[in-house]
């Protein structure tokens, strides 16, 4: 899977709000029922699916392994990682 903060177009650390905005324009953009009966209609479903587990991965704080981004390695901001366990209520982690 790609970075999910890169799919999405969002900085690492970026808030819930950002994130829900980021997604909604891309799944505006990108939703299959306008593409539905079109040669893109494969390619908007791929997408879709692509955004979807973008931002369920970040949401649930499951972004935090590390994804190849334009041919390089790197891992998540620790941080980050710390502020969705606490966004999610996940003290314990």
């Amino acid at each position: 899977m790609k970075d999910p903060y890169e799919v999405l177009g969002v900085p690492r650390g970026a808030d819930r709000d950002k994130v829900k905005a980021a997604y909604r324009e891309l799944a505006k953009k990108y939703h299959p029922d306008q593409y539905a009966g079109t040669p893109l209609d494969d390619l908007a479903n791929e997408k879709m699916q692509e955004i979807n587990e973008a931002y369920d991965a970040i949401l649930s704080g499951n972004a935090n392994s590390s994804y190849r981004s334009s041919g390089s390695d790197y891992a998540v901001n620790d941080y980050s990682a710390v502020e969705n366990c606490i966004n999610r209520g996940a003290y314990d982690e």
